[in-house]
């Protein structure tokens, strides 16, 4: 059990993030170790490297003042003082011959030719070596300078202390490290934990709502900007799913109520014809009803579908340019009988021509939505009103009637499908003509709006950047 909650907590982001967390960490003080210990042993070997620096100084004023044999006393009384084993004192002429040496006899062989050789060529007069002492666990640093005419100077020292300080740096910083990582390992479970707990409330919310519980929604404390956004967004989206499935519930109500007329009509048809016995042309009768009555039923599906595939953008537009012109021409031609009917005036305000870049076939059945819409609304000797202009690469087409109006509660809701208002229920339709109109329009990335007024009238305005 214990085993596989470990295996369990493994596979988790908390657990994952605490180790980037403390791999992070790991790596930045390894780096910083690296550097500061780098640091420690510079300072360390300049320092070793001055005081050399500074003894044969000393001894080339001695050289130069007593010549080579204060030079000679002055390193037999450093020899006595000094341990052999740390430090040795040698002093040889440019061909290699030894003229004064202390005891070497723990120092092995130190190169001489390689040195002299480096300071004929060097113009500062001595050079700094690192040596490798044989059966010793530490190095030595080695001076080589020029005391004096044909007089070379070498001085060894053992870095066993610098070693010592350095090692004793080391162990204190791995435990120190260690420490630290264990710290690290601790902060960073909790801030990971920290940055999860909204996580959590999200992953909450979203198991809640697979259950049907689509009114729950995310609560979130403002810690992390990122993890807020995500809350945000999260909740916006679930609003929109709350209100597409109100929207898919108002739908299928509406449908089952616009199927089941037609449908009822059909079948109260059929009935009728099985009461007793009719004419053929009784029966030719029905069929034609059954007929239209079936036509009805295809039309409003088709038209859902193509609601539908626009809102998605299955089929995409199509590119192609012609005269808008021309294109509202036809439609008012379409109409003008059912306007003559009414004596509604048919009033266009269009340019010369009007080039538009678009999908022509749905543009036409826009305007032949909207148009049919004004007229249908529009009391007899009215007016409707259709005028166009281009400005600045925007295309503007406005319809104007001077109808029944809508009233302002149902304004915002003129485009869903559907819907239709109190006013507009003594006619026919089944509510999806602005429905498709607005789906076509945002399809062609326009925009399509509705002004209106009771008993003045409506304006619809559509707007295309091209």
């Amino acid at each position: 059990m214990f085993l596989r909650k470990i295996i369990k907590l493994k596979d988790s982001l908390l657990f994952r993030l605490t180790v980037l967390y403390t791999l992070a960490f790991i790596i930045i003080s390894a780096i910083s170790f690296l550097i500061f210990y780098y640091h420690i042993y510079s300072v360390t070997m300049e320092r070793m490297d001055s005081e050399l620096l500074e003894e044969t100084v000393e001894y080339s004023k001695i050289m130069a003042k007593n010549n080579l044999k204060g030079v000679k006393d002055k390193i037999a009384e450093e020899a006595e003082s000094e341990d052999p084993n740390e430090e040795f004192y040698h002093i040889i002429d440019f061909s290699g011959k030894a003229l004064a040496v202390t005891d070497m006899s723990s120092w092995g062989i130190v190169d001489k030719k390689g040195a002299i050789a480096k300071l004929k060529g060097d113009e500062k007069g001595y050079v700094f070596q690192t040596i490798t002492v044989p059966g010793r666990d530490y190095k030595a640093r080695i001076i080589s300078a020029v005391i004096g005419p044909d007089t070379v100077l070498q001085i060894g020292e053992t870095l066993e202390e610098a070693d010592e300080y350095l090692e004793i740096f080391r162990n204190l910083f791995s435990i120190l490290i260690i420490i630290l990582i264990v710290v690290a390992t601790i902060i960073g479970w909790f801030l990971a934990k920290q940055a999860l707990i909204d996580m959590k409330e999200v992953a909450r919310t979203a198991e809640d709502i697979s259950k049907g519980s689509y009114d729950r929604r995310v609560r979130i404390k403002a810690r992390f900007d990122e993890i807020r956004r995500l809350g945000d967004a999260f909740n916006k989206m679930l609003d929109r799913i709350q209100n597409l499935l109100k929207s898919m519930k108002e739908i299928n109500d509406n449908i089952a109520h616009d199927l089941r007329s037609p449908l009822a009509r059909i079948r109260g048809i059929a009935e009728m014809m099985l009461i007793d016995e009719k004419s053929i042309n009784n029966y030719k009768d029905m069929a034609v009803s059954t007929i239209e009555e079936c036509d009805s039923l295809i039309d409003m599906i088709n038209t859902m579908l193509d609601i539908t595939e626009a809102e998605a953008g299955v089929n995409g537009i199509k590119d192609e340019e012609f005269d808008f012109v021309e294109l509202i021409s036809d439609a008012c031609e379409l109409f003008r009988p059912m306007a003559d009917e009414k004596m509604i005036k048919l009033k266009v305000r269009f340019p010369e021509t009007l080039t538009f870049r678009g999908d022509r076939k749905k543009m036409q059945r826009i305007v032949t939505n909207i148009l049919e819409n004004s007229i249908k609304y529009t009391p007899e000797h009215g007016a409707v009103t259709i005028s166009a202009e281009s400005d600045d690469g925007e295309v503007q087409i406005v319809f104007k009637d001077n109808g029944t109006g809508i009233p302002e509660p149902d304004l915002p809701h003129i485009f869903e499908r559907f819907y239709r208002c109190d006013r507009s229920r003594s006619q026919g339709g089944v509510g999806l003509g602005l429905s498709l109109a607005k789906a076509y329009t945002e399809s062609m990335n326009g925009l399509i709006s509705a002004n209106s007024t009771i008993n003045q009238g409506s304006t619809f305005a559509l707007r295309f950047t091209q």
